[in-house]
């Protein structure tokens, strides 16, 4: 059984790649209490509230990780938000309130900052026991510019960047790092964000399952194979 701390794990991807990975032992993460605490107590597994574009509540995440792992096989973070709309939309007022200032600086924390705020802080425990393996959900926006949703590929983009920057320094301590770029997924991600998308849209997304069986097809790799990164959607989604 692998020792396994999992982000965004309380609805979603996140949830579905706990459930996957539920005969695991597993710490899910999430910002929400009610909807993590749920999901933890349907698998039978630990939890820790925490909101990864603080950084005091990663150091809190991380004594508590220590103090429940004797080790750590791999983090999976999860956690994202979405926005769209280009500069010539913001007077539109649905683009607005999704491109306001505050909101903006809060994806880029949780799409950059919460990547690299958690590498950063459980990185070096892979690399002291000289193991390990980070996988980041990031999204097809990290490899393609899509011109609709320019904040989003930016904090996609600075992701996908950072990944490719540390693999080697990584690889050097036996620790792999993969970005997973999905397409479309059928999720609540757009409604969160008050942005629900048409029904014929949804329906050439992927499951959240699609996502989470990539997931533990990663992990099931011999150790000394790795993937840098690797993009699915849905085959007609093109």
């Amino acid at each position: 059984m692998k020792n396994i701390i999992i982000t965004g794990a309380g609805s979603g991807v996140g949830k579905a790649v706990a459930t996957m990975l539920k005969d695991d032992n597993l710490i899910l993460v999430g910002k929400a209490k009610e909807s993590i605490e749920k999901v933890a107590q349907e698998l039978n597994c630990k939890f820790f509230v925490c909101d990864v574009t603080e950084p005091k509540q990663i150091r809190e995440l991380k004594q508590f990780v220590l103090k429940t792992f004797d080790k750590i096989d791999c983090l999976i973070n999860c956690a994202g938000i979405w926005a769209k709309g280009e500069l010539s939309q913001l007077g539109i007022d649905h683009f607005a309130q999704m491109n306001k200032l505050e909101r903006v600086k809060k994806l880029i924390d949780t799409n950059i900052f919460g990547i690299i705020g958690m590498t950063s802080e459980f990185a070096p425990i892979m690399i002291e026991q000289n193991y390990g393996q980070i996988i980041n959900i990031n999204s097809q926006s990290a490899v393609e510019v899509e011109e609709f949703c320019p904040v989003y590929n930016a904090s996609k983009h600075g992701s996908y960047a950072y990944r490719k920057a540390v693999q080697r320094d990584l690889a050097k301590h036996n620790v792999k790092i993969t970005d997973v770029c999905p397409g479309l997924i059928k999720t609540n991600f757009y409604i969160n964000a008050n942005d629900k998308l048409p029904d014929e849209i949804m329906s050439l997304g992927l499951e959240p399952e699609d996502v989470a069986r990539t997931v533990k097809y990663i992990m099931d790799l011999p150790h000394e194979i790795t993937i840098p990164s690797i993009e699915i959607r849905h085959i007609k989604n093109y």
